[in-house]
């Protein structure tokens, strides 16, 4: 069993808030596809961390769903469009800067160029 949140905004931050959602957490485990959402687009590298983003088909929000290399980390469910809009931006920055802090220390042992 991973992690669940709900998105809030607050003012121009998001604040998570611990969820309970049988449903989505058993379709999670199974790995299969929730009705009433849509896959968007997978931001981030999957042997690193990732983020598989899901819009809700009809209404407002979508959840986003955080993996590493060894599956999956926790959902984050926003039921507004601005929290799903804004969260976007969140976890996206999020898997950037992993990306690059991995890259910095890959490289560490090859030496600049000057």
């Amino acid at each position: 069993m991973s992690e669940m949140y709900t998105i809030h905004v607050d003012g121009n931050q998001l604040r998570f808030e611990p969820r309970q959602d049988g449903v989505l957490e058993d379709v999670l485990a199974q790995g299969s596809h929730l009705g009433g959402y849509d896959a968007v687009s997978r931001m981030g590298d999957p042997g690193l961390l990732h983020c598989a983003v899901f819009r809700r088909g009809e209404g407002h929000g979508g959840f986003f769903a955080i993996h590493d290399q060894d599956g999956l980390l926790f959902t984050a469910v926003a039921e507004s469009n601005l929290a799903y809009a804004l969260a976007q931006g969140f976890f996206g920055g999020m898997v950037s800067e992993a990306r690059y802090g991995a890259d910095i220390f890959e490289n560490m042992d090859d030496p600049d160029e000057c």
